[in-house]
């Protein structure tokens, strides 16, 4: 049973390292997406794997409606404190939008040529630098996110997400991603996770979520 924090609340993959596994099931992730045996690591992007519909023509969207953010962790993950991912879940909606709305109409309801933008956070953890690819995979992180594999004193925070996109009159899905990043190094690794740790990883999916969108629309257009 997953525990789902949901109120504002939190856009998480094998490593490349992992990609040899051949099929990716819902128990390795947090079945926030329907279908995660569509989903191809995606090369100049270590961490991060994703599908996007071949018969989509996204040059016919210019609007987006952005949900609210969830955050879905496994059980026994290390603890977060609740008001951190609240505070997540509100700041990556923020820049969500903020971005987006750099390139595209950011509309409330749904309606023609618009893309319904839904994102979850599977996971916050700290870990150290040493560890090993295979234990990034999103519920296995979850156990061992606290625990050394080796040597290093450096922590990190550690962000695990999922993100679909649908056409928002119809439901067709249009594409879908699972990303795992992490933030700078921890100056004090016994302190909590801070929002300050993880803000730079939120932003930087905001604007990657832009670019991606946009290269899709131009690139359709010519």
């Amino acid at each position: 049973m997953k525990k789902i924090i949901s109120a504002l609340i939190v856009s998480a993959a094998l490593l490349t390292g992992c990609a040899s596994v051949n099929k990716v099931t819902e128990e390795k992730h947090s079945g926030f997406l329907s279908d995660y045996s569509i989903m191809k690591p995606i090369e100049e992007d270590p961490g991060r794997l994703g599908y996007l519909n071949p018969e989509v023509n996204w040059h016919q969207y210019n609007s987006i409606m952005v949900d609210k953010v969830l955050i879905i962790t496994p059980d026994g993950e290390q603890q977060t404190d609740a008001k951190i991912l609240v505070a997540i879940a509100d700041k990556y909606e923020e820049v969500l939008k903020q971005k987006l709305s750099t390139k595209f109409n950011v509309v409330e309801n749904a309606g023609a040529g618009t893309i319904r933008f839904q994102a979850a956070i599977t996971s916050v953890f700290t870990s150290y630098d040493d560890m090993k690819g295979y234990q990034y995979i999103p519920i296995a992180a979850a156990f061992t996110g606290a625990k050394r594999a080796s040597g290093s004193e450096q922590q990190r925070v550690r962000v695990m997400t999922e993100v679909k996109l649908h056409d928002s009159v119809d439901g067709q899905l249009l594409g879908q991603s699972i990303d795992l990043k992490s933030g700078d190094r921890k100056q004090d690794k016994n302190s909590g996770i801070l929002l300050a740790d993880v803000v730079p990883i939120l932003e930087r999916w905001a604007q990657s979520a832009t670019n991606i969108l946009v290269g899709l629309r131009e690139n359709i257009k010519n």
